[in-house]
């Protein structure tokens, strides 16, 4: 019988202790519950009697710890933790939390102390000071955590120690100089982290201190070293975040002479000048590596890109396109342009087209040429014929529908709306269109439909566009059905008109476009879109150079249409008049300042601020 009751006994026994088990679990859980519901005296009362129940149980002690530690009971977590670290001795988990304990309790002598004690346990030991660093980062304390960086750097006499920490918390604390030279130790480590470097440190050369002192760091590294490819790369980098693409393009033939790379690094220093739009910099890349790499693979591209150079250099009504023309003009790296032209341009894609003929680049240069003949000087048969003669060797791709929706658009500007929709019509049905394509397509078809007063057609038209807002075209769409849903139950005639004025502007038919308008303004003046009219008689006027008048329309909408959503854009245009045609400094200030404080929700407000500074001469 004794083996029998002993049995029992153990059952007994494991049963309770299962119980007591399940019993800690459960206040555990419910101890866990009161300190994510913020009720932390409840909390402190569960955890206290789960420890006093196995006080060895750190669990138990880090919830108790925390509890306190919310409740701001700082007392109690401080001697909780030195009664734990009595048990367990030298535990450097317990002391760098006791560290932030005392300085959480404004002893911050004591906290340093105890952070210094823990380094002290294993000097050379890289977790260590890893350990103290997080504590403190944890605890805002950046001075103190890169203090514990460079201290790990001395005293394991390794100074690649923590390049990554310390260049972000020098950066967040401002100090863009030595964030600077931290990345700089990580590039000169490995050159190819070059892309994170300039990922990181764009962080802070987005501000004009920032960048100044990167650049400044950076040229004098270079200084010291003027033969490190990576620092070289990241100085270009600098330079062209500072829009100092002159500089960049100096340091771009430097590299490529380093490395002898057949032109591949000036080429790739023009696409990226390029895509800034720093056009006259970037024609001297391409040039420089076509003349200098007859070897280059990226030659018929890097002549494709110099003319696009030459193309955007002749848009004459672009500021920053005629500040560069300065630097063309005296430059001899142009052979073919003392001054870039449109014609030029159109004539060095002609050569490419016929060095390369039925290629990619070939069909890329005749597009450009039909571009340029449409919209520079509007020649529509011209620009038919050349884009007629690249749809003969490419086929059913995406640049077949690109040429297809110009010829739409030169259709549509010559008045042939039949021929344009079939082009529209076809590019919605290529096989190879792309989805962006596609729905500028079907936004064209409901234009063309409005052209026409077929406004139900336009709005069947436009329903799939509005049905899906992440096309570029949903904008645009969205309007016009606005528009046309707002006019033409009650004012369809108007519409009409209205409608006709737009598709005869489209044929720089601007006079009857005019006459058009008048009727709208002089015979529906009721109607919700004669504001409409107002505004886009004023945009022909300026556009023709009748400024006074353009002037005197947008006067009228201020005057008769008190209640115009259109009346902040029109303030605007005003005081736009005023500033770049009139060059009235004074009523251009007074136009922006009334545009402040009568319409301060203005999507125009930023703009008309900035531009009050710069004609008051205020530093921007």
């Amino acid at each position: 019988m004794k083996p029998i009751i002993i049995f029992i006994a153990i059952i007994i026994v494991a049963s309770a202790a299962q119980s007591q088990s399940l019993d800690a679990v459960n206040k555990l859980k419910l101890a866990q519950a009161f300190e994510q519901a913020g009720e932390f005296d409840r909390a402190v009362q569960m955890y206290q009697e789960l420890l006093a129940a196995d006080s060895t149980n750190y669990v138990y002690f880090d919830g108790l710890r925390r509890s306190y530690t919310m409740q701001k009971n700082y007392s109690d977590a401080i001697q909780l933790s030195l009664r734990r670290l009595q048990r367990f001795r030298n535990d450097p988990n317990i002391m760098v939390e006791l560290g932030s304990l005392y300085y959480t309790n404004s002893e911050e002598a004591r906290a340093d102390s105890m952070w210094n004690a823990v380094i002290a346990l294993a000097p050379k030991n890289l977790g260590m000071y890893r350990l103290v660093a997080s504590v403190q980062s944890q605890d805002r304390l950046f001075d103190k955590t890169i203090a514990t960086y460079l201290r790990a750097r001395k005293e394991l006499n390794d100074p690649s120690l923590f390049v990554n920490e310390l260049a972000s918390l020098y950066a967040l604390m401002m100090n863009y100089s030595d964030a600077t030279k931290e990345y700089l130790k990580l590039l000169e480590q490995n050159d190819s982290q070059l892309g994170y470097v300039e990922s990181r440190m764009s962080l802070y050369t987005s501000k004009d201190i920032g960048l100044s002192e990167a650049v400044r760091v950076t040229e004098e590294s270079v200084a010291h070293d003027n033969n490190n490819i990576g620092l070289l790369r990241l100085l270009v980098w600098l330079y062209m975040e500072g829009k100092r693409y002159g500089d960049a393009f100096e340091i771009a033939e430097r590299l490529e002479g380093m490395i002898s790379s057949s032109g591949n690094e000036l080429f790739g220093f023009a696409e990226r000048v390029f895509h800034d739009k720093a056009y006259a910099v970037a024609a001297k890349a391409y040039r420089a590596a076509i003349d200098q790499h007859s070897s280059l693979p990226y030659v018929p591209q890097a002549k494709f890109g110099y003319a696009r150079c030459i193309e955007e250099l002749s848009a004459q009504n672009d500021s920053a396109a005629l500040a560069a023309n300065e630097e063309v003009k005296s430059s001899s790296i142009f052979p073919l342009e003392s001054q870039p032209t449109y014609e030029g341009a159109a004539a060095l894609y002609m050569k490419l087209a016929a060095e390369y003929p039925k290629t990619e680049i070939a069909a890329q240069s005749l597009y450009r040429v039909g571009y340029i003949r449409y919209h520079s000087f509007f020649d529509l048969d011209g620009a038919l014929r050349v884009f007629d003669s690249v749809l003969v060797f490419i086929h059913d791709n995406s640049m077949a529908a690109t040429i297809q929706a110009a010829k739409g658009d030169i259709y549509i500007a010559n008045g042939n709306l039949e021929q344009a929709a079939k082009m529209f019509s076809a590019v919605m049905s290529a096989r190879n269109a792309t989805a962006a394509q596609k729905t500028q397509a079907q936004f064209r078809l409901a234009e063309i439909q409005y052209f026409k007063g077929d406004f139900s057609g336009s709005l069947a038209e436009l329903k799939p566009l509005t049905a899906n807002l992440g096309t570029d075209e949903s904008n645009d769409a969205l309007v016009l059905q606005y528009f046309i849903n707002e006019n033409q139950a009650a004012y369809p005639d108007a519409l009409r008109k209205y409608a006709n004025a737009e598709f005869l502007v489209r044929q720089k038919k601007l006079n009857e476009a005019l006459a058009d308008l008048d009727d709208v303004i002089g015979l529906y003046s009721a109607a919700p879109l004669a504001d409409d009219a107002l505004v886009k008689k004023a945009e022909i006027l300026t556009t023709l150079g009748r400024e006074d008048s353009a002037l005197m329309a947008y006067q009228k909408l201020l005057a008769d249409y008190p209640n115009s959503i259109l009346r902040d854009k029109v303030q605007f245009k005003i005081a736009e008049l005023y500033q770049n045609i009139f060059h009235n400094k004074e009523k251009a200030i007074q136009a922006y300042e009334q545009l402040l404080a009568s319409y301060p929700q203005s999507l125009y407000i930023n703009e008309a601020r900035k531009r009050i500074r710069i004609l008051r001469g205020d530093t921007l």
